[in-house]
């Protein structure tokens, strides 16, 4: 069985940012194209890279036409960026793209065995034509080196500051050495020198950080000046996993200049709080104007001028909450790191916090940042997987405000079935579980608030892509440590995240009548029921680890 690859797919989104974009036009043909092979694979998926989100690829999908021709275009943000072509997990292969047309030629007949598959011209195609060679003299370099290659990561974490810094120089210039020896017989393309670099170079940042992390230390003043090539050319996934090394070790700073001073975190300048009121705040007179503009001008002068703010504060309280809490870490940002850094934080801030907003938080909030951003490749990328959030908005929309919700499973949207009930949580599972009996089901137990669910649940609709159509997916959404009811967010997030199935929501009260029924009951796991009812595994596979997932859920469904 074939696993898919996890992909957001994004045709509807492609009008949205095309506007505002570059475009590149990949083109091409598969040689000798026969009836079984386009049956089995139809289309070429090419995907991208977000530089905000390193979990996920943007992706779009070529159909192939009878002579096995293709054609495709997709937004790019960077000047390069890496591409990446999936045939039907048969053939796979990264390129280098710009703004422009590239053409991509490969056989239908040698997909496992030729030596070299892709054949490239147009754009970057002296690289892309090196490319595939580089990657082999790569690997038989870092074999033929345990310290920089097969063990470098096993002892690398104990090693000094000084030993750790030189290992990943020396770990760098390995790699980028290949590009010389892959290339001898011809001359070596620019582009793929600048390419391998920057892929060589930012895996040597990567671990770096990554050793900071781990030894909780202070990365030095050259780590944090490399930050200024993070808006550079080229965009590749190494990139995107620095940045995101990056962001982590930023966090960690900025909690810990919370914690150590709290009162000075916590509060903002007042011309800046007034000026924020001024610009955003819904119905102003032209008197509250004339008196934010004062106040942002000379700041207060009696305690009547922060009473008045109050109150406008209050009429508004929504949408600037939203605003004082973003420029709470700004200023935290600013403080800490340079204006590339800091530029790249401001955009984090909401891509990393998606899932606690609202599709209108997102869209108000997105709308502030971007005007306050200077770097057009983080500006565009945040509008990116912004538009990704919102373009089912009725469906959202729908799903949030539907109200007619009962004990049993009602179908709000195709494939979405949510559930209600103030019964014992083993009676209500009882329940679903008995309604779908002589069906498999695949239990998820989540909870929004908590980072491994959300990346386990990004896999579901792949996981469902690869089992039958009849099997069942049921989540019970854990109750954490929030003090509002989150439903709304909950149901937008079901839906933004394709998560089909049925879905329970339950309380604190009916998590702990499931305690011994479904343990482990911990966020991030999940259990296999087969059609008779009875459990095939409580500790199951989780939807990250595809392959295992599935073979337990098909498993099960024959038993």
């Amino acid at each position: 069985m074939r696993l898919i690859v996890l992909t957001i797919i994004f045709t509807g989104f492609l009008s949205v940012s095309w506007a505002a974009t570059d475009s590149l036009i990949i083109k091409g043909k598969i040689l000798n194209l026969n009836g079984r092979l386009y049956r089995q694979a139809p289309s070429i998926t090419f995907s991208r890279n977000n530089i905000l989100q390193p979990q996920s690829e943007l992706s779009k999908q070529a159909p192939l036409q009878a002579d096995g021709s293709f054609r495709v275009s997709l937004p790019i943000l960077f000047p390069k960026e890496e591409f990446y072509l999936d045939y039907g997990g048969k053939a796979f292969t990264t390129f280098l793209g710009s703004a422009g047309t590239v053409e991509i030629v490969f056989n239908g007949d040698s997909l496992r065995n030729a030596k070299k598959l892709f054949y490239f011209s147009g754009v970057n195609a002296d690289a892309n034509n090196q490319y595939a060679q580089f990657l082999t003299e790569e690997t038989r370099l870092l074999n033929s080196s345990k310290q920089l290659g097969t063990d470098f990561f096993k002892s690398f974490w104990e090693r000094s500051p000084e030993d750790a810094k030189r290992l990943a120089q020396s770990r760098a210039q390995l790699r980028l050495s290949a590009v010389r020896s892959a290339t001898q017989n011809t001359v070596a393309s620019p582009a793929l020198y600048q390419w391998a670099k920057s892929i060589s170079d930012e895996e040597q940042l990567q671990v770096l950080y990554e050793y900071a992390l781990s030894n909780q230390v202070q990365v030095p003043k050259e780590l944090l000046d490399s930050l200024q090539r993070l808006s550079s050319p080229p965009l590749t996934a190494q990139r995107v996993i620095w940045a995101n090394r990056f962001g982590n070790y930023a966090d960690l700073l900025v909690e810990e200049k919370k914690y150590t001073n709290p009162s000075r975190t916590n509060t903002l300048p007042v011309r800046l709080m007034s000026s924020l009121i001024r610009n955003n705040a819904a119905n102003l007179t032209q008197e509250e104007k004339q008196r934010l503009d004062a106040i942002t001008g000379s700041g207060l002068r009696d305690k009547g001028e922060l009473d008045f703010m109050n109150k406008i504060f209050a009429r508004n309280e929504m949408v600037l909450n939203l605003l004082f809490n973003y420029e709470r870490e700004n200023k935290l940002y600013s403080e800490l790191f340079d204006s590339t850094a800091t530029e790249f934080l401001r955009v984090r801030y909401l891509a990393k916090n998606l899932y606690k907003f609202s599709y209108k938080q997102q869209l108000v909030l997105s709308k502030y940042i971007q005007s306050n951003i200077g770097i057009p490749q983080f500006r565009q990328s945040l509008d990116e997987i912004v538009n990704l959030e919102v373009k089912d908005s009725a469906n959202i929309r729908t799903a949030v405000e539907f109200k007619n919700v009962t004990a049993d499973p009602v179908e709000v949207l195709p494939g979405y079935f949510f559930t209600a009930s103030n019964d014992n949580g083993t009676s209500w599972l009882n329940r679903i579980t008995e309604r779908y009996k002589g069906k498999t089901i695949y239990i998820t137990k989540w909870n929004l608030d908590d980072p491994r669910s959300r990346e386990e649940l990004d896999y579901i609709p792949a996981l469902q892509a690869n089992v039958p159509d009849d099997v069942v997916f049921v989540y019970l959404h854990l109750p954490g440590d929030e003090s509002i009811s989150q439903e709304a967010r909950l149901r937008q997030y079901v839906v933004r995240h394709q998560l089909k199935g049925v879905h329970l929501f339950l309380d604190s009260n009916q998590m702990m009548d499931l305690l011994f029924r479904l343990n482990p009951l911990d966020a991030a796991t999940f259990a296999v029921m087969r059609p008779n009812g009875k459990f095939a595994q409580k500790k199951a596979p989780a939807p990250s680890t595809l392959e295992k997932a599935a073979q337990a859920i098909l498993e099960a469904d024959k038993k």
